[in-house]
């Protein structure tokens, strides 16, 4: 299979359009060129769009790979990709934009528009724009939820996520959750008397040119359009299922070609929709109550890359991932789309034009054989025992439903089970078996394994209930 992807790759690349206007060498280019051909190739991811700003230009724009792998239709520029959480920042935008104008403050309640909410009184505008609120996140789990594929009203999902109790208390801690973002959009829409899909088109995709973008309703991607892929472990390239209406609002369920997500970064770059004032704002590192600060601002993450400030925020659908980088103080700005919600190709063509743009030795390849793990003695040891029960129960194909929730149970299809059997199975056991990372995360006990054959390697997340049932376990490959 990844041989033929890599052919794929080679013959799409032959037709993909770029930018008529190109700031890099020739040798640059060709440097850009095999490197992206070449992670898709090994990841098996089967198309990649770039665009990269410098100067506060769009300067270079490249399309490789396949958009479609059945039928075969090659990649292109103009194609749009789901850019998934990316979005939050552009609802983030939305409500700063009624800030300027006056119509709320970053630190009024939640409880102005949403009262039935836990705890709204004590929770402000700024918590939620940051993920600081407390609110248990849905989407958790690493395989999608049975009820993904059906379209939700988002009041639903905050009267159900956000009526839980909270995980911690207001401003006291950061965690990541799409329950924040859809009582972002609510907002938006309370204070503006419009629907979100307009704000974003009328106050931020028509302003700075962004033809391409839409916000998604639970459709299939049309054929000029990338359609997403996933894979159950080392199987073949599978359609990726598509999640339902509602659930992306305010907090993802955007597409758009990268060169439109391109015009975005200018439009920050150039200050386009914001004052200076919110646009601080946006980009400083929340702090919490213990005077700690986490890397996330108003809807992105900040930090730095070789002593330079950086605002970024990754994208995560089933069968897509995209990562998009601002470098405010350098006018430049880098965006990778792929079809494929596995093999993580994003972040390393992302890294390759990061170290061109400014200059930087090649990025480290990625190999663990010559990496020594940091041992995670935090594990549970029953998690351990467990990853190790499933990934011998998933190689022969028997696998125990009694330790699985419903959710993972819905994910463990026959087909499903058959891709994790024909490509695991051959390949014998493990010769390691690496515990990498732990976390508890809301309610889950979460911990992360990275599995080696001689010629394979793989990670594989496990997340459990506080009952110890498995809410989700994915293997990743290849990584």
């Amino acid at each position: 299979m990844l041989a033929y992807l890599g052919l794929a790759v080679v013959a799409a690349f032959a037709v993909s359009s770029s930018a008529a206007v190109q700031s890099f060498t020739p040798a640059q280019i060709a440097s850009i060129d095999q490197g992206v051909v070449a992670y898709l190739g090994q990841r098996g991811v089967p198309s990649a769009s770039i665009a990269v700003v410098r100067g506060g230009e769009i300067v270079f724009a490249k399309a490789y790979g396949s958009r479609s792998v059945s039928p075969s239709r090659p990649a292109t520029v103009q194609a749009r990709y789901n850019i998934a959480s990316v979005s939050k920042q552009m609802t983030a935008t939305a409500l700063l934009m009624l800030i300027d104008q006056g119509k709320l403050s970053l630190d009024d309640p939640i409880s102005r528009w949403l009262p039935e909410l836990m705890d709204a009184n004590r929770i402000t505008v700024r918590q939620v724009l940051s993920h600081t609120a407390g609110y248990k996140g849905f989407f958790l789990a690493e395989t999608p939820p049975i009820e993904a594929t059906r379209s939700i009203s988002p009041h639903v999902v905050v009267d159900r996520w956000g009526r839980m109790p909270l995980d911690y208390p207001p401003g006291s801690s950061w965690q990541y959750s799409n329950t924040d973002y859809t009582i972002v959009g609510l907002i938006v829409e309370r204070v503006s008397g419009q629907a979100l899909a307009d704000v974003l088109r009328q106050n931020i995709f028509e302003p700075l040119g962004m033809t391409s973008a839409t916000v998604l309703h639970g459709e299939a991607p049309p054929a000029k359009d990338a359609q997403g892929y996933t894979r159950h472990a080392l199987g073949p390239l599978r359609l990726s299922p598509i999640i339902g209406d509602g659930w992306g609002f305010g907090d993802g369920g955007v597409s758009m070609s990268a060169t439109d997500l391109a015009k975005w970064d200018i439009g920050v770059l150039r200050q386009r929709l914001l004052s200076a004032k919110a646009y601080a704002e946006q980009q400083t590192p929340v702090t919490l109550s213990d005077g700690k600060t986490a890397p996330y601002g108003l809807g992105v993450f900040v930090d730095q890359t070789a002593g330079r400030r950086r605002v970024k925020h990754p994208g995560s659908e089933e069968g897509f991932l995209t990562e998009n980088r601002i470098y405010p103080d350098d006018g430049a700005a880098v965006v990778v789309t792929v079809n494929a919600d596995f093999g993580d190709a994003q972040d390393d063509i992302a890294d390759q034009l990061e170290h061109l743009i400014f200059d930087l030795p090649p990025p480290p390849e990625r190999n663990p054989r010559r990496s020594r793990p940091t041992v995670d003695a935090a594990i549970r040891p029953q998690d351990v025992a467990l990853a190790h029960k499933l990934v011998s129960q998933l190689a022969s194909g028997t696998l125990d439903r009694r330790l699985l929730s419903a959710d993972a149970n819905h994910y463990f299809t026959p087909a499903t089970l058959a891709d994790y059997r024909d490509s695991l199975g051959p390949l014998g056991e493990p010769i390691a078996f690496e515990r990498l990372q732990s976390a508890h995360i809301g309610e889950h006990d979460v911990s992360v394994y990275r599995l080696m054959w001689a010629n394979e390697w793989v990670a594989a997340i496990l997340r459990c209930a506080p009952d110890g049932r498995v809410v989700s376990f994915k293997i990743y490959a290849p990584l």
